[in-house]
């Protein structure tokens, strides 16, 4: 069989040395067939990119913020699976293709996103977060969104782990996306600047009755901030984003506290 073709999305603000670490962990995946294609949203300096042909560059002028620059990226990549990955991410050798099997071995499957090395699945992953949860992580109470997978004992060595269970979201740091879903619900939602936009994105697939597994294979990359600076422009943008999301998504069946 053929590896799988998939395009990647490498969003970009002022990352340096980051954003080369990760587009060559794309390029160093092993059995799969991968182009990159990495939206720079207005940094200064502009980024670089490694000099191959599987990668290309586009500037903003400015930071159109990540689902528009994410749609913008997806629109010239022409591959069935799409893979959204965060400049401060690195994939480990085999991380793609694990998550390109759970995608091809279950036709029901539209999104598949890998558990981050040295945290729990549950920091990345899970059923979706209700206002409690939100105002709860919003004040540092806790990094962890509500369990979706069974009780099962912690494992220490996920890259070695063929598990995979369904959850409600997972977070856009690394999601592997059924393309034609993608197009179908019309990619995310760019009224979103900077999040929720990625959980907003797993509902609307699922709502239409798809599903969104988490892969017990291992991808490097940091854990996100429990505290946010809420006074400032960005923190202000986000919040209102989060409202935005909570009254999208209010109804009981599609929430988790």
């Amino acid at each position: 069989m053929s590896a799988p073709r998939v395009g990647v999305v490498i969003l970009t603000w002022n990352d340096g040395d980051l954003l080369d670490a990760a587009v060559r962990s794309v390029l160093e995946s092993v059995d799969v067939d991968a182009e990159v294609v990495v939206i720079d949203n207005g940094s200064d300096p502009p980024a670089v990119v490694p000099d191959d042909q599987r990668v290309r560059l586009i500037r903003n002028p400015t930071n159109r913020g990540v689902a528009a620059a994410r749609n913008q990226g997806a629109a010239v990549l022409t591959s069935r699976l799409l893979l959204f990955l965060d400049s401060d991410a690195r994939l480990r050798p085999h991380t793609l293709q694990r998550l390109c099997q759970a995608i091809e071995g279950a036709p029901d499957v539209a999104v598949a996103a890998p558990v981050f090395a040295g945290q729990l699945p549950e920091a990345s992953a899970g059923r979706a977060p209700g206002v409690a949860r939100k105002v709860a992580r919003l004040a540092g109470v806790t990094a962890r969104y509500a369990r979706s997978r069974p009780s099962s004992p912690l494992r220490t060595k996920l890259d070695m782990v063929d598990d995979e269970w369904d959850v409600d979201f997972a977070i856009g740091a690394c999601q592997l996306i059924r393309r034609e879903l993608f197009d179908r619900v019309g990619g995310l939602d760019e009224g979103f600047f900077y999040g929720p936009e990625d959980v907003d994105f797993c509902l609307r697939i699922k709502e239409l009755g798809w599903r969104v597994l988490q892969v017990g294979v291992a991808c490097d990359h940091p854990p996100r901030r429990r505290n946010r600076r809420l006074l400032t422009r960005r923190g202000l943008r986000h919040g209102w984003a989060v409202i935005r999301y909570l009254w999208r998504h209010r109804q009981p069946s599609h929430l988790a506290t």
